[in-house]
């Protein structure tokens, strides 16, 4: 076992929601038609997404369905759709017949998770599986996804499948200089040092895969095409992560009539992308690794040339952020002061634990007067490791010039209107004080 997305909260099943497809799943990115399933003939690839009901597994499904990408779709999750607060939108997306509920790190359960319906293997792999909360320990990472991706790697690896996408995290990189900042942030062969104990876990997931792919290849009993997508903050419609928390604790100082203050500075770098871009470069980077991936290079290919960064072009920093959300809910944001958060920096147990009683009890009384008696999975709950004074600053031109990707027209950037329609998004699944 090694040492040191998206596991689904299954706590109250969602209520009815009627459809009501929004701007941003009708401009779901249009594909380009299907390049092959990696073995030489045109027909759609039949693919396979493990952690088919996390955030990024459902949308992905989407694109799929939207696009007419597959010639068969199947999504496994150990979560079950109804325990998954699915909007109407992925109705059909995600619809049962395509749905397998098994554990993906269970050796046992993959005869039964690879053999498709109708095809004769599945052809892409996406792993949008794993454990995306933070401040877990160490063995919850392993267990739940380092482990997934060796078990997945190594099937696919024996299988052959022409193309297996690992979803990873900027994390891993060691937070840039500000030279490394102005020169348009962290490229794929960056320094390393996780500063998570998520990236870390999702840093010894990347190197074995590395491990994997050279172990059958020099055995020659399989092949593993792997890619590796590392991503910044992904916020969209029913965002559930970083985006999520701050909006849900913007709501609450709107209530109050407070200011809300941050950490560390306007200048910090938290970088973003939509998840329609994730979903549309994971197609892009399958399909370049089915088709031989960087073996067309003149040297030897590395590792890291099978990684790629996917952010946007907007560089977003805190204070992109804090602009926006007081613009959204009209309330006074700012930053604090540099000795208070030069004092977080060493006592972030506490600063946590008082950011939080501040904030818990408001959004509590907030949903009672709303009258919403079944929360969705979105909260203004902070965990200690986000409140980490680190640049998150990526760097996509490879995934430009490499996979031909760039963020849709309109994401290029964080926006209002995107903001507003994440909001929306949340009112629609009775979510939303």
């Amino acid at each position: 076992m090694a040492e040191i997305t998206e596991t689904t909260n299954g706590a109250d099943a969602p209520q009815v929601v009627e459809a009501s497809p929004t701007a941003q799943v009708n401009d779901i990115p249009q594909a380009n038609a299907p390049q092959g399933n990696g073995n030489g003939t045109a027909a759609k690839p039949a693919v396979l997404i493990v952690g088919g009901l996390g955030y990024i597994g459902r949308w992905l499904a989407l694109y799929l369905h939207q696009n007419n990408l597959a010639s068969e779709v199947r999504l496994v999750d150990k979560v079950l759709p109804q325990l998954a607060f699915l909007a109407e939108d992925f109705s059909e997306a995600c619809s049962p017949d395509k749905f397998m509920q098994a554990d993906a790190g269970r050796e046992q359960s993959l005869e039964r998770i690879f053999t498709p319906k109708t095809a004769a293997q599945y052809d892409y792999v996406f792993n949008c599986g794993g454990e995306t909360r933070y401040s877990q320990d160490d063995s919850v990472y392993v267990l739940r996804s380092v482990d997934l991706t060796v078990t997945l790697a190594r099937e696919c690896a024996r299988r052959r499948t022409p193309a297996y996408v690992e979803f990873s995290t900027g994390m891993v990189y060691k937070p840039p200089s500000s030279s490394t900042i102005s020169g348009g942030g962290s490229t794929e062969t960056a320094a390393i040092k996780p500063w998570l104990r998520l990236a870390r876990s999702k840093l010894v997931a990347e190197e074995e895969l590395g491990n994997i792919a050279k172990e059958f290849r020099e055995n020659g009993r399989g092949e593993l095409r792997y890619t590796i997508l590392r991503l910044p903050h992904v916020y969209g419609d029913y965002d559930v992560g970083f985006l999520a928390r701050g909006l849900c604790m913007a709501r609450v100082y709107q209530s109050k009539g407070d200011e809300m203050k941050w950490l560390y500075g306007r200048d910090l770098r938290v970088n973003t992308v939509h998840v329609l871009d994730v979903t549309a470069a994971a197609w892009l980077a399958a399909g370049w690794a089915a088709r031989g991936g960087a073996r067309d290079l003149e040297r030897k290919e590395t590792h890291s040339d099978r990684i790629f960064n996917i952010v946007d072009d907007g560089d977003t920093s805190q204070g992109d952020i804090a602009s926006l959300v007081g613009a959204i809910f009209e309330t006074p944001t700012g930053f604090q002061n540099t000795l208070v958060s030069a004092f977080a920096k060493l006592n972030l147990d506490h600063v946590v634990d008082e950011v939080n009683d501040e904030v818990l009890q408001p959004w509590a009384d907030l949903l009672r007067e709303h009258g919403i008696t079944r929360p969705g999975p979105i909260g203004p709950f902070m965990e200690k490791e986000l409140l980490r004074d680190c640049h998150l600053c990526l760097n996509n031109t490879k995934a430009k010039r490499t996979l031909g990707w760039a963020p849709g027209q309109g994401r290029e950037k964080l926006s209002k209107e995107a903001i507003e329609g994440v909001v929306r998004s949340y009112k629609r699944m009775g979510w939303w004080p």
